[in-house]
């Protein structure tokens, strides 16, 4: 397989990827991490977890960009103009490398990578928001936010919270948490702007 056959295998396929990866990264952390530095752990282990609310997105039941480009677009277009490049570049940067790399910076030190539940929390209330807006009880991503992602990452904060590790719930990690997660709408508005001035 060329390189290029496996970029664009990977651009295709990369969600279901990433549920094989979430299982593995699942069970090597709770093998080799989660007794050398609990800390580490929950802050690595966001990444697995937000890999599922992908899977959710994308692969079972999927069809996260037609929900956003019909209902929150208000678009006829499907796929358009939240495509394939678009969703594949945002989460591979994102959640494959910006998130695990924080967690590793963290080993040195821990604000490398206290925003991280926070970003989870985040995305996971962005679905509600998104639902609501839409008008409708459901979308691609919304299961996983509100049994995995949200509750998890709350649970960390809190934890956090206990160690003394975060002083308060309300800090420059919460912060860096939203603004990470304000970055896709905006990405978003700018990716619509174009698509309307181009059509």
């Amino acid at each position: 397989m060329t390189m290029n056959a496996y970029f664009l295998w990977l651009k295709r396929d990369w969600p279901k990827v990433g549920l094989i990866l979430s299982i593995f990264l699942f069970i090597f952390f709770f093998t080799f991490v989660r007794e050398v530095d609990f800390v580490i752990f929950i802050l690595l282990l966001q990444t697995p977890l937000y890999m599922l609310h992908e899977t959710e997105e994308y692969v079972f039941p999927g069809g996260f960009a037609k929900f956003f480009n019909t209902k929150i677009f208000k678009l006829e277009t499907e796929d358009q103009p939240l495509d394939e490049n678009f969703i594949f570049l945002v989460n591979v940067i994102l959640v494959w490398i910006l998130l695990p790399t924080c967690g590793l910076l963290a080993i040195n030190d821990y604000d490398f990578g206290l925003w991280i539940p926070y970003f989870s929390i985040f995305a996971g209330v962005n679905h509600i928001a998104l639902g609501i807006k839409a008008g409708q009880f459901y979308n691609p991503g919304l299961f996983i936010s509100l049994t995995i992602n949200i509750p998890v990452g709350l649970w960390s904060v809190f934890y956090l919270l206990g160690q003394g590790i975060l002083e308060n719930f309300l800090n420059v990690h919460f912060m860096i948490g939203l603004a990470v997660n304000g970055i896709v709408p905006i990405m978003g508005v700018v990716l619509l702007r174009n698509f309307l001035a181009k059509s």
